[in-house]
């Protein structure tokens, strides 16, 4: 099969959001380190990742949870620590393994290439810039920015209107089985799931391929 554009989520696609939530983790316990007694420090980072829920839990219901679970000295104000979450998570972003060399692959191989992600537009924005995404995307769709969230499949007609594709042609990855790619399937896309290890459970649809790294997306190709 040949195709010729790429839709790519962002969150646990190109955006290796498990490191950086350790990496976020180590920041807070150091900016921190005043607040936390010595018991806090060491179960925060497994404490955080156990009610973070890949980022779907509300942040103020994680950081409140935060707050009761972890021994502190004192505690800070939630919204304190929600502003420090969304200033400085995004600044904490880190690649997919292996993602530079996918990307510029495709680039060479003059693939269009854009990015589908639901979120708020300045965060989402700075998770970009930060990992250097621009310079590969012929499109870029925040749902803050259109209004639309996915698995809303208008969200992913907007992206192949703005690169000039058709939905034939074009593959859509995504981590999450009912927001990426229940959506991508209603829209037409050729669906790519990045199972980053996890098995498929959904009875009544199934992705056209499965990867388990973002590098095996080059063999489909």
């Amino acid at each position: 099969m040949m195709f010729d554009t790429i839709l790519f989520d962002l969150d646990d696609t190109l955006h290796d959001r498990n490191s950086t939530v350790h990496k976020f983790a180590d920041l807070f316990n150091l900016n921190y380190s005043n607040a936390l007694d010595h018991n806090g420090q060491l179960i925060l980072k497994d404490v955080f990742f156990e009610i973070d829920n890949k980022g779907y839990n509300p942040r103020e219901e994680v950081f409140e949870e935060l707050l009761n679970r972890v021994p502190w000295k004192y505690k800070p104000n939630l919204k304190e620590l929600i502003d420090f979450w969304n200033t400085e998570f995004p600044k904490c972003a880190e690649p997919m393994p292996d993602l530079y060399n996918v990307l510029d692959y495709f680039l060479e191989e003059n693939i269009k290439m854009g990015i589908v992600t639901n979120g708020k537009s300045d965060f989402q924005n700075t998770k970009i810039d930060k990992l250097n995404l621009r310079k590969y995307m012929k499109t870029i769709i925040i749902s803050e920015d259109v209004g639309i969230r996915k698995p809303d499949t208008e969200i992913f007609n907007i992206a192949l209107s703005n690169i000039k594709s058709n939905s034939n042609d074009a593959l859509f990855v995504g981590d999450n089985p009912v927001i990426d790619m229940k959506g991508a399937i209603d829209a037409g896309l050729v669906s790519v799931w990045l199972s980053n290890g996890q098995v498929w459970n959904m009875k009544h649809f199934a992705p056209k391929f499965t990867i388990n790294n973002i590098s095996q997306l080059i063999k489909i190709l």
